[in-house]
């Protein structure tokens, strides 16, 4: 997701629950399914969840664990590439019945991404993938161990989060006088911990917010060495010129890196 909404603060000395996530993306779940099903969130569908899905290597059989499914939009295009996948929500109202509609063979365990390790066996799964969920959970270490745990030793795990260098505390495109964006302004890097996002942009059906963690690109390095990982490439999707031509929304994030995708094997 790009968060382009904004922040409303960092907030300072606090953490969150997992009640309080779910009790969030409940509010939002009608809302976030839409923005995704109706190609609004065309960061999602046109740049890093397709490159995504191209850093997984997904092989035809693969058992495939998904951290923080939501309405399930990974864990389908997963499926497609054939593997056999699982995915973990910690929201009921974001299970939505899109298996239901369109079979995939997706088994979906409604449980915090924290608590795999206690539900799954140890070295069950071929592949462990985020998209753009694990910022937004609320003990992201404990899930990183328990990626870890549940990976064969050839295992992998691929996620992908916001750029710590454009998810900053303060955010915002300077504009021309006809709205056109020149310079994206970024500081206070370093303010990272709990925050909360405000979602408000217009091509939502209405606004929301959700607690979430901001991090340095140091603090992932710091959780997934900790956790028992080896990070083996760190990737920033960006669109090419015939999507921007396609589609002109694409442009700013061709100029300054809104996501990044961290490749990971066992130690």
């Amino acid at each position: 997701m790009a968060k382009t909404t904004g922040r409303i603060g960092i907030l300072k000395g606090m953490a969150f629950t997992d009640a309080e996530a779910a009790a969030a993306w409940d509010q939002g779940a009608v809302a976030w399914d839409a923005f995704i099903e109706s190609g609004a969130d065309y960061y999602r569908l046109e740049v890093h969840g397709p490159a995504l899905l191209e850093a997984c290597h997904v092989t035809r059989g693969a058992i495939a664990l998904d951290l923080g499914a939501g309405q399930g939009y990974f864990s389908r295009a997963l499926a497609r590439q054939g593997a056999h996948v699982t995915g973990v929500e910690l929201s009921p109202v974001l299970v939505v019945e899109h298996e239901a509609m369109q079979p995939l063979g997706i088994e979906y365990h409604q449980i915090s991404a924290a608590a795999i390790a206690e539900e799954f066996p140890d070295e069950s799964f071929d592949l462990v993938a985020s998209c753009m969920s694990l910022q937004d959970m609320a003990d992201v270490a404990t899930t990183l161990r328990g990626a870890a745990a549940v990976l064969r030793p050839a295992g992998r795990f691929v996620f992908s989060v916001p750029h710590p260098a454009t998810d900053v505390a303060y955010r915002a495109w300077e504009r021309d006088a006809a709205g056109r964006k020149l310079s994206l302004k970024l500081d206070r890097y370093f303010e990272t911990g709990a925050t909360v996002c405000d979602w408000s942009m217009p091509r939502l059906r209405y606004r929301w917010a959700t607690p979430c963690w901001r991090h340095t690109l140091s603090d992932w390095s710091v959780m997934l060495t900790g956790a028992g990982f080896r990070i083996d490439a760190m990737l920033e999707p960006r669109p090419t010129p015939a999507q921007i031509a396609a589609n002109p929304h694409l442009e700013d994030c061709a100029r300054m890196p809104y996501f990044l995708i961290f490749t990971c094997t066992r130690r």
